[in-house]
């Protein structure tokens, strides 16, 4: 697969590692080889993937991002060894089929040879997965294991700034807290209703203010 073909595949703009607030964006960028990521919803895995994604093709380097791996066949895998990174996001979703394990297995074995990076993430540690496929099992616990932070009110409240701010526009940390507030905490959810904030801004052409937030979110 060319570098041209795999950049086909669309990476979220607003999900660079410049915007994760944590320690594990630091740690990822300095690894290579098999690179297990586990987290809970919501806790950043798929924007640590995508960063990692963006932060290759700044350097010129062939990646790809995959998500949704139930809508795909298992024979997408076949040859992505020939990339310089490959990230596959919640494996979960397909690490119970047959085929799947099979494919993913002969994947790991293929970037070690070829000296590339594989990253895959999941909602689940390492110990609590249960695989058939055995050699799959020894694979995956033999990789290098890394988690996503558990952030604080304080962090997320960075984490909500800094978004809007990639987005064009500005929200104080009083309109912040409100929406911390007000609404679930998960930064899964938070992002999204950053995204309904910067389509409303653009719409109304209206500065953030809490008044105008309960306005367009609903809170």
């Amino acid at each position: 697969m060319t570098q041209q073909l795999a950049l086909k595949f669309r990476l979220d703009d607003h999900t660079r590692l410049d915007d994760y607030v944590g320690a594990t964006g630091s740690k990822l960028v300095h690894l290579s080889g098999f690179i297990y990521l586990s987290g809970s919803k919501g806790s950043g895995k798929s924007h640590l993937l995508q960063g990692i994604c963006h932060r290759a093709v700044s350097e010129g380097l062939s990646t790809i991002y995959l998500n949704a791996l139930s809508l795909l066949e298992s024979g997408v895998l076949e040859g992505l060894e020939q990339l310089d990174l490959v990230c596959l996001d919640d494996v979960d979703d397909v690490l119970a089929l047959a085929d799947w394990q099979r494919a993913l297995f002969h994947l790991i074995n293929a970037v070690k040879d070829a000296g590339s990076t594989l990253i895959v993430s999941s909602a689940h540690p390492v110990s609590t997965l249960k695989l058939e496929l055995g050699d799959l099992d020894s694979r995956i616990k033999g990789a290098y294991l890394l988690s996503t932070d558990q952030l604080d009110d304080e962090q997320k409240l960075e984490v909500v700034g800094r978004k809007a701010r990639r987005r064009g526009f500005e929200m104080s940390e009083e309109v912040c807290r409100f929406i911390l507030g007000r609404s679930r905490r998960d930064m899964h959810h938070l992002a999204r209703l950053v995204d309904q904030l910067d389509e409303e801004t653009l719409r109304r052409q209206k500065k953030v203010t809490i008044p105008f937030v309960k306005a367009a979110l609903g809170l």
